[in-house]
């Protein structure tokens, strides 16, 4: 009798079983994966239903509108006050931009979703997203860049906000899908205004990476900035031949940032190894992509292992090399020294909010870890001030304010050498980083800086410190 109540209990634990797997299953594609499986394009039933809500619009950090929504023929239809400044944040359509990237923001689905809202709150509003952008900046620094491809970079020195982020040439977004035409002329344009310059572009990036070669050689307690170098205009390094445009005669390190020596930075690379040098690079993220919801570019640079390995280092030590990276890559760096060597992640989403008004989701500073010391980055601050004061930086001066700044001439093989600047101010106590780059506008002082000068007054006038 006993063993018969034990064969009735094992054959009753197989429906229970099963019923249970079948809850839990049930369970997770009904609850758990109902908002993804709703927010999902390939749902047709959902893509049914969203058309009924009413997306939400994107603010800069003042409120100025930079993307609408107006009722239309066939449900609702984007606008674009801000046009061409805003362009390369809000895209044209709803497959670009962070129009595409925040979709289920401002359609109020996926993680933002209500399930019972449409019941109790009658017909469908999504979600309003608040940008770290200043409309102000986007709208100087994309008339300081017309007529040029470059890209200006932004961020607010203590927390990483994103406060411009330009790219030239720019485009209206209202235009672009007038006609299939109109859009094969956007698409086939040779000077791909659809890329994302900022994010995208890819460039060598010359003189402004001496900061961190002279950052790594400092941290690694190799060198001091009084360490005095020789320059004869010409450096040799295995065969290779590294030149200044002058021979500077004796100076030190400090001086050699200031006046922007190549041969004392090729000669810095052989300071230390190489793989200390990828070290480096990875601590400051330079070849990392942005971590905010827009399409970014993964930076490159040589490979070490090779017979060319001296040469190699040398070349990359002051810019030049197999290196590229993205502007806000370079504003990135620029950031950890501003920061006393910690580097922080650039977010560009200050928070959405709901139909109410109240705030769904919220962003703030995220530190990535420490690149170099406080020391170190206090001494490369220094140096870099040297730059704006008596170097060729000059053009950057601020009246009442310390700037410190790198310029950068960048060669490559598709032209004249790209025009680079990056700077933070007030030195002292930075309020706002800003990176420019201008596509084949030869020296940094020449192009880059003057751009830089002016959106960091904006910036800094903004912030009530001019």
């Amino acid at each position: 009798m006993n063993e018969l109540a034990r064969n009735i209990k094992r054959v009753a634990m197989v429906p229970a079983v099963g019923f249970a797997a079948l809850c839990i299953y049930l369970g997770y594609w009904q609850v758990l994966r109902a908002p993804q499986l709703r927010a999902d394009e390939h749902n047709s039933r959902a893509q049914d239903r969203l058309r009924s809500v009413e997306p939400g619009r994107l603010y800069d950090t003042d409120g100025e509108l930079l993307l609408d929504v107006d009722p239309g023929p066939n449900g609702w239809r984007r606008s674009y006050p801000a046009r061409r400044y805003a362009c390369h944040l809000t895209g044209y359509n709803d497959r670009s931009g962070l129009q595409w990237s925040l979709r289920d923001a401002f359609a109020g689905v996926g993680a933002y979703e209500k399930p019972w809202a449409e019941f109790v709150e009658g017909p469908l509003h999504g979600n309003d997203v608040i940008l770290t952008i200043d409309l102000d900046a986007q709208e100087l620094a994309t008339r300081l860049l017309r007529g040029r491809r470059g890209a200006v970079v932004a961020l607010g020195a203590h927390t990483g906000a994103v406060l411009a982020l330009v790219s030239a040439p720019s485009y209206d977004p209202e235009g672009i899908l007038e006609s299939k035409w109109d859009y094969q002329l956007f698409q086939e344009d040779p000077e791909t205004p659809e890329l994302n310059r900022a994010l995208q572009g890819l460039y060598p990036p010359g003189s402004v990476l001496k900061m961190m070669t002279a950052a790594i050689a400092l941290d690694l307690d190799r060198v001091k900035p009084d360490t005095t170098f020789e320059c004869d205009g010409e450096y040799e390094i295995d065969g290779a031949v590294i030149t200044c445009p002058k021979a500077h005669g004796e100076l030190t390190l400090a001086e050699a940032l200031a006046v922007s020596c190549n041969t004392t930075f090729a000669r810095l690379g052989g300071y230390f190894a190489a793989d200390e040098f990828v070290d480096y690079v990875r601590r400051f993220e330079l070849l990392e992509r942005a971590q905010m919801p827009l399409p970014s570019s993964q930076g490159q640079i040589g490979d070490f292992s090779g017979e060319d390995r001296d040469v190699l280092l040398a070349e990359t030590a002051f810019g030049q090399g197999r290196t590229l990276v993205t502007p806000l890559a370079i504003a990135r760096l620029t950031l950890a020294i501003a920061n006393g060597g910690t580097v922080l992640e650039p977010y560009i989403v200050d928070n959405v909010r709901g139909p109410d008004g109240r705030v769904v989701a919220s962003a703030r500073a995220r530190e990535a870890g420490r690149a170099v010391s406080a020391a170190t980055a206090a001494a490369v601050a220094g140096m870099m001030v040297r730059v704006v004061e008596d170097g060729t930086g000059r053009i950057a001066d601020l009246r009442g304010v310390d700037v410190a700044g790198k310029t950068g001439s960048a060669e490559n093989p598709h032209g004249e050498p790209h025009s680079w600047f990056t700077a933070f101010a007030p030195a002292s106590d930075p309020e706002v980083v800003v990176t420019v780059v201008v596509e084949n506008a030869g020296t940094g002082a020449g192009a880059a800086a003057p751009i830089a000068r002016e959106v960091m007054a904006h910036l800094l006038n903004r912030a009530g410190i001019r």
